[in-house]
């Protein structure tokens, strides 16, 4: 079932991974290679599989709805200048992983009944299957899609001291920078 709204609230979040793509058919793979270091550096590697599916399924979908066809080999200029951003996020509750999408299309997902022969179309159809609840919202300039996977058992907490975002909230450690400069003045 397609719920509509943001699917977490901020205080719940544990860690955010964020990146921002081309609206070009290389995003899918992109993304994909995006996604696993976060999953591993959240200790959720076993939800991987699902997790790529699902983002994906999402990313491809966002890439149609931008418009993106597939461009010449390699593309020229104007063809890039063309093309409309994705915005691909990994968001990490305490029981959940969610995949936000964001693209430039006013068109809210639907899902599609497609034939045995059909060659697509059953991308938000595996989306429903393997999320827990999935849903869409208007965003600026398009709208967002989501999923949320379930993950069992639960992210570990955030490190104190470490915003979502996962950049430390103090500065700098101080003694490592002195030792950094230290190797570089040596090696000059």
């Amino acid at each position: 079932m397609t719920c509509q709204g943001v699917p977490y609230q901020t205080r719940h979040v544990r860690f955010v991974d964020q990146l921002s793509l081309v609206a070009a058919q290389s995003a899918v793979a992109t993304s994909r290679r995006f996604r696993r270091p976060a999953l591993c550096k959240w200790q959720a590697a076993f939800v991987e599989d699902d997790v790529l599916l699902v983002a994906s399924e999402l990313v491809t979908n966002a890439i149609t709805g931008a418009g993106a066809g597939i461009l010449a080999e390699p593309p020229t200029w104007r063809e890039l200048e063309r093309l409309d951003l994705v915005h691909v996020r990994l968001v990490g509750l305490r029981d959940s992983v969610v995949v936000e999408v964001w693209d430039v299309s006013d068109e809210p997902p639907r899902l599609q009944r497609v034939g045995d022969d059909a060659e697509g179309g059953r991308g938000l159809v595996l989306v429903q299957e393997l999320a827990a609840r999935w849903g869409s919202y208007r965003a600026p300039g398009g709208k967002a899609v989501w999923a949320q996977l379930a993950v069992r058992p639960p992210l570990p907490r955030r490190p104190k001291g470490e915003r979502p975002g996962g950049r430390p909230t103090t500065g700098p450690d101080a003694a490592l920078l002195r030792r950094i400069r230290a190797g570089v003045d040596t090696a000059l």
